[in-house]
């Protein structure tokens, strides 16, 4: 009988790494990844903080991500386990030591807000992938600058610059 369920022990063995292959199990659930060549690596998670007054901003510290990326090339990114329209792509602004996206302007004098998030927001195409993964690729290229994808309501962003910089002026 030990036999049987040695046989039986890896029918289901293999079975669930087959399984775990089809599904791209080697991808993190919610992790935003990165084509280099034929493979995709992961793009670190960054918070970003909020705040302001009349502008309220988004910021993350730094003023240029470490992950850089080669301009005048199509990009196609990957993500996994989740709504892919959760994830928007952001042009950030690289001021001083830190890259900031404004999210909304209010004005006093009007007693009023106007949210300009969705303007500073780059349009994405989502292509079902294999597994449970979804493609997202930018609709247009990406120039140089700062860039970040951030789920909505959320305070992460995996952020990634295109193109050489060069370094901040210090004031």
């Amino acid at each position: 009988m030990s036999g049987v369920l040695i046989i039986a022990s890896l029918i289901m063995l293999q079975s669930f790494l087959a399984r775990a292959q089809a599904t791209d199990a080697h991808y993190e659930i919610g992790i935003v990844y990165y084509s280099d060549g034929a493979n995709f690596k992961a793009i670190d998670k960054e918070v970003v903080s909020q705040g302001g007054r009349s502008t309220y901003s988004g910021k993350v510290k730094g003023a240029h991500a470490t992950l850089r990326l080669q301009d005048g090339l199509p990009r196609i990114f990957r993500v996994c386990g989740v709504d892919p329209s959760r994830f928007k792509l952001y042009r950030f602004k690289s001021e001083r030591n830190v890259r900031t996206v404004t999210i909304a302007k209010v004005n006093m004098l009007i007693g009023g807000a106007k949210f300009v998030l969705p303007e500073a927001e780059l349009p994405v195409s989502i292509e079902a992938s294999e597994g449970n993964c979804f493609a997202l690729t930018p609709k247009s290229l990406l120039g140089d600058g700062e860039f970040g994808f951030s789920p909505t309501e959320s305070a992460d962003a995996f952020m990634f610059g295109v193109g050489d910089f060069k370094p901040s002026k210090k004031n």
